[in-house]
Parts: C-alpha cells; structure tokens; sequence
C-alpha cells in the first residue's frame, strides 16, 4: 500500500480551511447573526437572494399570502452595519439612500428598526409575516430560525 502524500494532505487542509469562511459568507449571512421568522410561518428555508428581495422590498408576500414585515437592528449598531453590508451589500448610507429614493418614487415600506434582539424577537413571536436579524447568541425558543440557502 503506498505512503500518503503528507505535503498534498496538509496543502488540501490549508485550502479547506482557508476556504471555509469564504463557503460560510456566500451563504448570504454572517455567523454571528441569525435569520427568524415567526413560529406559525410554514418557511424552514430561504434563498440569499429571497432575503436580499424581502429587505430591499421587492418580495412582500410569503408563499401562504400573507405580508412580510421585515425587522432588523438599527443600521449603525455591530449587527446592523454586519447585515447590511455582508447580506445586502450596501454600507448604512446607500441602503437609506435606496430607500428613500424607493419612497420618493410611491413604492415599498421601509423595514422596522428596533434597537436590541431581544426586542425583535419580541416582534417577531407576536407578528405572524415578521422575519428579523438577530445576533445569533440571542435566539430562543420563540421564534424559528431559518436556514439560508445559496
């Protein structure tokens, strides 16, 4: 039986290593932060691009018909400025600048900012359509979180 190849086994794990941050973040969300719906919502998956589409408002309905009402940390806290820029790719100022060129034009609703993750889980269990970002050491057993898909 032939020796491995020591010098090819640790090359192959400096590339997987090396590479699995960048696997993770293409999934559409940092792993410090966790995506969560309400409890009763039928979802348990999302595409990346969904997520873009729920929080720029360009999808507004769940699959059941029912308004999707999208709540995240305030822009320039840690999680916000982590969301924004690591899942929509926007800084804090071209995403309000989006925004309010969409307003201007008669068109989307701006999503909730609320201050702390526990207070968008709070939003979250009571409002039926709600997806929130939270930081992932926050999440209970009140809400569901979902798994984001490329």
């Amino acid at each position: 039986m032939p020796k491995p190849n020591l010098k090819i086994i640790a090359w192959a794990l400096i590339a997987a290593f090396t590479l699995l941050p960048l696997v993770a973040s293409a999934q559409g969300v940092d792993r410090s932060l966790r995506i969560v719906v309400n409890k009763e919502n039928k979802v348990a998956t999302l595409s990346a691009d969904d997520l873009t589409r729920i929080f720029l408002g360009k999808k507004t309905l769940w699959d059941s018909g029912t308004r999707i009402v999208p709540v995240m940390p305030e822009e320039e806290s840690p999680a916000g400025e982590t969301f924004l820029s690591g899942t929509l790719s926007k800084s804090v100022s071209q995403f309000r600048t989006y925004w309010k060129r969409l307003l201007f034009s008669g068109g989307g609703t701006v999503p909730k900012v609320l201050r702390t993750s526990g207070q968008i889980l709070d939003f979250v269990a009571r409002q039926p359509g709600a997806i929130g970002v939270v930081e992932a050491s926050a999440v209970d057993d009140r809400v569901k979180v979902l798994e984001i898909t490329n």
